[in-house]
C-alpha cells in the first residue's frame, strides 16, 4: 500500500471514531484551550517576581580586623542586594561602608584635624602635661627630691617687668642688693602646701627664714639682703610682694617648673597651646558645619530622644546608618536567607507578612516592647526563631496536674 493510501486511511478512521464519539472529540479540542486559558490567567493574576542582578557585600574574615568582621555580621544581617558592585568586591578593599555615618564622620575629622600640622602636637601636649603632673606629684609627696634646687627670680619676670626700678627708685635699695635678688632662685618645696603664715617683717629680719624660702648666689648677698630688707617697714615689704607677684610671667613658670627636677624636662608651654588650641578651635568650628557631624547628630539625638526610638525598626534603622551606610543608597531585601529555594511564595516574591499577620497587642509592656515582637513576628525569618526564645523571655509557667484548684492557685 502506498503512502498516500495509508495518510487517507487514517484520516478516514479518525473522521469517523470522533463522529461517533462526540463528547470526546469535544474534549479533545476545549481542554487544551483551557490549559492555555488557565495559563494566562495566571500570569496575569501573579506577575512575574523580577529580581535583578544580586550583588552581595562581602564578609569580612577576624583577621580583616574586629571592626570590619563585626560591620560584616551586622550590617549584612538584613541580606541586602545591590544591582551593581560594590566597593568590597574591588581588589584589595575589605569595607564597603565608607559611606556610613561614622566612617564619613573620620574622613572629615582626618582631613580637618589629624592632618594638621597643629593638631598633630597634641601628643606633646599630652607629654608635657605628664611631665608637669609627675613634678607636682613628687613635690608633694617627695619634697625633699627638690631641696636645695629653686626658679631664679629674673627668669619668671615679664619681659616688661618693673620690679627692678621699683626697688632701686621706690625702695631705695641698692644696686648690688636688687642683683642678689634678682638673681636669688625660690625654693619650690616650701610652697608645695600653699603661702606660709608668716609676716613678711619676720621673713626679712630672721636669716634662717631668708634662707629657708630663697637661695642666695653668696653668704654676703644673704647678710646684705637681709640688712636691707629688714630696714624697710611692713607697708613698704607687703608693697615689694605685691609689685613681685604682678611681674611674674605664669607662662614662663609653667615652663621652667620641671626642670627644676630635671633638667631636661619640659614644662607646659602655654604660648603655644593657647595658639594651638586657637588654630583646633577653628577647625572645630568647621568640622561642625560638615554633613556628617550633622547628620551624626541627628542620629544619635534620634536614639537617645526622650523615650528612646518609637520603635524597633527605627533603632535599627539609626544604628544601620551610623555602621554601614552602602555607597549605593541602599539594597532591595532578600528576604530569605534561601530564596532560591524557599517555598513560602510569598517570602519569594517579597510579600510583607505582616500584612496578613494580627498582632494582639499587650498593655502589660512598653510600646517599644510590642514594637519589636511585632516585627520579629512579622518576619518569616526571625518569626521561627522567636516563637522559640519567647517563652523563654517572656515567661512561661508549667505546673501539673491540669485542674481547676491548680488553675485557681496560679490564677491568684
Amino acid at each position: 500500500m502506498k503512502t498516500g493510501s495509508q495518510i487517507r486511511l487514517l484520516l478516514w478512521k479518525n473522521w469517523t471514531l470522533r463522529k461517533r464519539q462526540k463528547i470526546r472529540f469535544l474534549v479533545e479540542i476545549f481542554w487544551p484551550v483551557l490549559l492555555f486559558i488557565g495559563l494566562v490567567w495566571l500570569r496575569k493574576a501573579n506577575p512575574l517576581y523580577q529580581q535583578h542582578e544580586c550583588h552581595f557585600p562581602n564578609k569580612a574574615m577576624p583577621s580583616a580586623g574586629i571592626l570590619p568582621w563585626i560591620q560584616g555580621i551586622f550590617c549584612n544581617a538584613n541580606n541586602p542586594c545591590f544591582r551593581y558592585p560594590t566597593r568590597g568586591e574591588s581588589p584589595g578593599v575589605v569595607s564597603n561602608y565608607n559611606n556610613s555615618v561614622l566612617a564619613r564622620f573620620y574622613v572629615d575629622i582626618q582631613d580637618l584635624l589629624l592632618n594638621e600640622t597643629e593638631v598633630q602636637q597634641f601628643g606633646r601636649l599630652w607629654h608635657e602635661m605628664t611631665s608637669f603632673s609627675n613634678f607636682m606629684d613628687k613635690l608633694r609627696n617627695n619634697p625633699s627630691a627638690v631641696a636645695g634646687r629653686g626658679l631664679k627670680i629674673d627668669d619668671i619676670l615679664k619681659d616688661d617687668e618693673v620690679l627692678t626700678a621699683f626697688l632701686l627708685r621706690d625702695a631705695d635699695l641698692s644696686e648690688s642688693i636688687v642683683y642678689q635678688l634678682v638673681n636669688a632662685q625660690i625654693r619650690l618645696e616650701q610652697f608645695a602646701f600653699g603661702v606660709p603664715d608668716l609676716q613678711l617683717k619676720d621673713i626679712a629680719c630672721s636669716q634662717a627664714l631668708l634662707e629657708r624660702f630663697i637661695i642666695f648666689p653668696s653668704r654676703m648677698g644673704l647678710h646684705g639682703v637681709r640688712n636691707a630688707m629688714c630696714a624697710l617697714s611692713q607697708q613698704r615689704l607687703q608693697r615689694i610682694e605685691d609689685i613681685l607677684y604682678a611681674n611674674l610671667d605664669f607662662f614662663k613658670i609653667f615652663r621652667l617648673m620641671p626642670q627644676v627636677l630635671d633638667n631636661h624636662s619640659h614644662g607646659i608651654d602655654l604660648h603655644y597651646w593657647g595658639l594651638v588650641l586657637k588654630a583646633a578651635s577653628e577647625k572645630i568650628q568647621v568640622l561642625l558645619k560638615r554633613e556628617s557631624s550633622q547628620e551624626l547628630l541627628r542620629v544619635i539625638s534620634s536614639l537617645f530622644q526622650a523615650g528612646g526610638p518609637s520603635s524597633f525598626t527605627q533603632l535599627m534603622s539609626g544604628v544601620s546608618s551610623l555602621f554601614c551606610g552602602y555607597p549605593e543608597g541602599g539594597g532591595s531585601r532578600v528576604l530569605s536567607f534561601n530564596w532560591y529555594e524557599d517555598n513560602n511564595y510569598k517570602v519569594f516574591l517579597g510579600v510583607n507578612g505582616s500584612k496578613n499577620h494580627n498582632y494582639v497587642y499587650d498593655d502589660t509592656t512598653t510600646p517599644f516592647c510590642n514594637s519589636l515582637m511585632q516585627t520579629l513576628e512579622s518576619n518569616p525569618i526571625t518569626k521561627i526563631v522567636w516563637n522559640s526564645v519567647k517563652p523563654l523571655l517572656m515567661g512561661k509557667i508549667l505546673y501539673t496536674p491540669d485542674s481547676p484548684v491548680v488553675r485557681k492557685i496560679l490564677k491568684s
